[in-house]
């Protein structure tokens, strides 16, 4: 019984490494320069990392201890259970880290950039306001230009007017 728990643990913990791994690439590549996301949801998306980072270190330790025990493990239950919260936890973690990454689809407005429109009959370039269905409108100069999407050459963001 001893021999089939540790043999278990140590296939489990292969899967804890690559999730440790998961959670640690992904609070490496996960970010923003501050000026996309608001403060809170980037405050709260780096404590959601770093607490997915604290739970899949703590439940590698505790399968690592029924991996791999210091001495010999005399007790199946208690190794069963470290075995079972070790694997809860790097659940938890691996939940903690798509919660933390779910950060990056927060909604931006479109009306943050520019957009250039060019027809055959000319070119208009402003921020897109709310649009009717086959339309395109945008503010240019403080007048609402409404554009057919049938007519539209091409429409491409740009940084300014």
């Amino acid at each position: 019984m001893v021999e089939a728990l540790t043999a278990s643990a140590r296939e489990w913990h292969k899967l804890q490494v690559a999730a440790l791994a998961f959670v640690g690439l992904c609070g490496v590549l996960t970010g923003d320069n501050g000026t996309r996301l608001p403060m809170w949801l980037q405050s709260v998306a780096g404590v959601l990392a770093l607490l997915a980072l604290a739970c899949a270190a703590f439940g590698l330790l505790l399968v690592a201890v029924v991996a791999w025990p210091l001495g010999v493990l005399k007790d199946a239950t208690a190794g069963a259970r470290r075995l079972r919260a070790g694997v809860a936890f790097t659940c938890l973690a691996v939940g903690l880290t798509a919660l933390s990454a779910s950060s990056n689809w927060w909604p931006q407005s479109g009306a943050e950039r520019p957009v250039q429109v060019s027809t055959n009959d000319g070119t208009a370039c402003g921020p897109v306001v709310d649009s009717a269905a086959g339309w395109v409108d945008v503010e240019v100069g403080g007048t609402v230009v409404r554009v057919d999407l049938a007519s539209v050459v091409s429409l491409r963001p740009v940084e300014s007017c």
